[in-house]
């Protein structure tokens, strides 16, 4: 099993020590994530019943990543099925022939029914939730157990001040990991060419900081860094399907717009255009606009606020065009979870869409009390491309590629 030696070092040293908190730090593809597994993994075959819970902030994360990474290194070790098992049914966990075991909590769960006693516990991707979660997973720390985080920084937050000391930080970048691709390689030795000269507040600044060298950004924590103004024509002419997203304001005289944009989705980019974006119109303006776009029998998903239901039957009344009208899916941590998941494409946002680049530039992450939580402002477009990013994951492959 091939190991980054300066993780492992440092994972080690900090074992003989006893420090209670590990804090890894870093840029993309730095391998945080898979050396923390690693030492995990090698702690449950040497040491038997050893216990871990591993605290990430949504299912879609562990089975795409933690899982996968599990999966390589067992193999990578000559390990198979008998070695180490995934279980599903009584709750989610990886049991080891030696006895040990990973059991796994998503963030905002309630974790008071896990039992007690684990040796180590693993907060993966801990910018993604609040400290609230961490003291509630610590609750079942055992005597003498050892805490790692691992996260990308966007800007300073509460796992510094709460849990940093002088020494138990490593910050690696993408040069510090001999196994990387050279695709992947290449890919960030252009991000770090592109922004290592460019100037601070920049997205390319922002974009060399965070993911090439693995510290605080001096853009300080843009949700969306990745966008960028396109001409119209890029999106009026693509051949693309389309998803129309609404989010609602106006209504009741409250202070927010009204909203309604349209995205086309690539496997690396979406392609965003504003449609309309008012504070003072209303239904009949919104129907006018959407009378007016080609029509193709999109989907429409919309904010279940302000009456959104009645808004809905509002705008089907005024235009009799047969949208696939649905909901939007919201709920505790969503929207954390919405903006980690749109972080690795690029927006690419008409010319013309003015708010809604303007709000791209605007909408940032705040420290509020020990959370790191998006400022509740500069977020109506980025609603509507969290509604639609949504419905479009959960549509069946040939309904995607309807041109």
């Amino acid at each position: 099993m091939e190991l980054l030696k300066l993780h492992h070092d440092f994972i080690t040293n900090h074992q003989k020590n006893g420090t209670p908190f590990i804090l890894f730090q870093g840029g993309r593809r730095s391998g945080k994530t898979v050396s923390i597994l690693q030492f995990l993994y090698m702690q449950s075959l040497i040491h038997p019943a050893t216990r871990t819970l591993i605290v990430t902030d949504t299912y879609a994360r562990l089975k795409e990543s933690i899982f996968q990474d599990l999966i390589m290194i067992n193999r990578s070790a000559g390990g198979d099925s008998r070695r180490m098992r995934i279980h599903f049914s009584g709750g989610t966990r990886v049991l080891f022939e030696t006895g040990s075991d990973f059991a796994f909590v998503y963030a905002g769960r309630d974790v008071r029914g896990y039992a007690s006693n684990f040796h180590y516990i693993f907060f993966n991707e801990c910018i993604q939730y609040d400290a609230r979660v961490v003291r509630e997973a610590l609750k079942a720390a055992g005597p003498g157990c050892q805490v790692f985080f691992d996260y990308n920084p966007y800007t300073r937050f509460w796992v510094n001040d709460l849990y940093e000391t002088a020494d138990n930080k490593l910050i690696t970048t993408y040069h510090d990991n001999p196994f990387l691709s050279d695709f992947v390689r290449r890919e960030l030795d252009r991000t770090a060419a592109a922004g290592k000269d460019a100037a601070p507040g920049t997205m390319e600044r922002y974009l060399y900081e965070v993911e090439c060298r693995g510290v605080d950004s001096t853009l300080s924590g843009l949700c969306f860094p990745r966008h960028k103004a396109v001409p119209d024509e890029e999106y009026h002419t693509s051949p693309l399907m389309e998803v129309l997203a609404c989010d609602w304001g106006a209504l009741h005289a409250t202070a927010d717009p009204d909203v309604i944009c349209g995205f086309r989705f690539t496997d690396d980019a979406i392609y965003c255009h504003e449609y309309y974006y008012s504070r003072e119109g209303g239904d009949a303006e919104m129907a006018a606009c959407l009378a007016s776009i080609p029509f193709r029998r999109q989907y429409l998903v919309y904010d279940t606020a302000t009456e959104g239901a009645g808004r809905v039957r509002s705008l089907f009344a005024r235009t009799g065009l047969r949208f696939h009208f649905s909901p939007a899916r919201k709920g505790a941590g969503s929207i954390l979870t919405g903006i980690r998941n749109l972080q690795p494409y690029e927006l690419r946002i008409t010319a013309s869409s003015r708010h809604f680049l303007e709000e791209m530039e605007n909408y940032r992450f705040i420290q509020k009390n020990d959370t790191l939580q998006p400022v509740d402002d500069w977020n109506h477009c980025s609603d509507a491309l969290r509604y639609a990013f949504d419905l479009w994951s959960m549509l069946p492959a040939q309904r995607k590629n309807v041109k």
